[in-house]
């Protein structure tokens, strides 16, 4: 199939979109996001993501051709620039009175700056725009980061657990593991709003936690602990498991089973995730 570029006709600004030059008046690149709707684009964001999620096919990402259908019928396929250089893209489409957000990504060399938040956000006046009240997307338990994001900053609440969500993926990330995924789901109407106060779970629990950088599975099989209130539940997640799943393959799959034992019964048992903690564990507590 040969692509060609795409030329739609001008449009008015969109909630979210800056416009306006490229650098402020310190001469430094400005921030901004906006629509993607060229095929240059769109390959770029492919680059991006592959980079991202380490790897050097889209096999298992998004490809050109996607994106020029998602967003030829007026889905959400964005990138974030800096001056001219995109740092971070990201696709949604519609579902049935929400929108389905399936990837997010800003490179390595620039994350920590919150250019995911503020893409998060252009994502959310996006949505707000054509009347879609809810965001909703899937996120790995096991990596603690985006437990963080999700939970902390972003105020989103846990409406499921998948097993194993997307089969066998082969991107640099994932490759090997099952891709067991949390469905978060985002009120879009909230705007931008502070981070949650972070909870402590070695308060909850009454006194230090495990270290779970040296945890013995074979001496505790389970990741769930319980907090000094029964109505509170406790479960750990690995340190740092992507770096896990390159060099300690094994143990990366103990805790994934391990990881969805604890969430999945906790979740069956009435108990709802309410926040993750600053020492990295996810709050449950009975609804």
């Amino acid at each position: 199939m040969t692509a060609t570029k795409l030329a739609p006709p001008p449009r008015p600004a969109r909630a979210g979109e800056p416009r306006g030059r490229k650098r402020d008046a310190a001469g430094t690149p400005r921030v901004t996001i906006r629509e993607l709707k060229t095929i240059p684009e769109f390959e770029e964001a492919v680059r991006v993501f592959c980079q991202v999620w380490n790897t050097d096919t889209p096999e298992d990402l998004a490809n050109v051709s996607l994106m020029v259908a998602w967003s030829m019928s007026d889905n959400y396929v964005a990138g974030v620039f800096r001056g001219d250089e995109m740092m971070g893209a990201a696709v949604a489409w519609r579902g049935d009175g929400h929108l389905h957000s399936h990837m997010v990504g800003v490179l390595p060399k620039s994350q920590g700056m919150g250019l995911g938040y503020r893409l998060k956000q252009h994502e959310s006046a996006w949505a707000r725009s054509r009347g879609l009240p809810v965001i909703r997307w899937t996120s790995d338990p096991l990596v603690r980061r985006n437990a963080h994001f999700n939970l902390t900053k972003l105020h989103t609440r846990v409406v499921g657990y998948l097993e194993n969500a997307y089969g066998s993926l082969s991107d640099g990330l994932n490759e090997g593991d099952q891709t067991d995924r949390l469905v978060f789901e985002w009120d879009s109407t909230q705007g931008a709003r502070p981070p949650r106060k972070e909870q402590s779970a070695a308060a909850l629990f009454g006194a230090p936690l495990p270290d779970v950088r040296q945890w013995d599975f074979d001496q505790r099989p389970e990741v769930t602990i319980p907090g000094t209130d029964p109505g509170v539940r406790l479960v750990l997640v690995p340190h740092d498991v992507e770096s896990m799943r390159l060099h300690e393959p094994d143990q990366a799959s103990r805790w994934r089973y391990a990881v969805r034992d604890g969430l999945r019964t906790a979740l069956s048992d009435g108990f709802q995730v309410a926040g993750f903690s600053v020492d990295g564990c996810y709050v449950l507590r009975r609804s």
